[in-house]
C-alpha cells in the first residue's frame, strides 16, 4: 500500500497509567503503556538502591513488552515516560488497512 512505511502510531493513541510497583522488595515508580485497551509495555524508573549504574538514576527503562511491542526488548533509557512513549509509538507496526468492502455488504 502506498505510503504504508511512513505511517506510525500517533503517541496520543498510547495511554499511560502511573503506578507504584514492588520489585525485589523496593517500591519503584512504574508506567503502564496501553494501545487502546491492550497493555503493550511497562516502564520502570530506576531508583537509588536498585542494581544499575549511578548515572542511570531516575531514568526510565522498558522492563516488559507485550503484543505488538514484543520485539522492542532492547530499548534505550529515557529521561521521562513521555520520551519512552514516543519511542514506542515510533516503532509500533502500522495499523492494518481497513478493508475497502465490508463483509456484511456482500451477497
Amino acid at each position: 500500500m502506498f505510503g504504508q512505511r511512513t505511517q506510525r502510531i500517533p503517541a496520543d493513541r498510547l495511554t499511560r497509567r502511573h503506578v507504584q510497583m514492588n520489585r525485589g522488595g523496593t517500591e519503584q515508580d512504574g508506567c503502564l503503556i496501553y494501545l487502546g485497551d491492550e497493555l503493550v509495555s511497562v516502564l520502570v524508573r530506576l531508583e537509588p538502591g536498585t542494581p544499575h549504574a549511578p548515572e542511570h538514576r531516575h531514568k526510565w527503562r522498558v522492563t516488559e513488552t507485550y503484543g505488538p511491542c514484543e520485539g522492542l526488548a532492547r530499548a534505550p533509557l529515557f529521561d521521562t515516560p513521555d520520551a519512552g512513549t514516543d519511542w514506542i509509538a515510533d516503532r509500533l507496526p502500522p495499523p492494518a488497512p481497513r478493508p475497502w468492502l465490508d463483509a456484511h455488504l456482500l451477497p
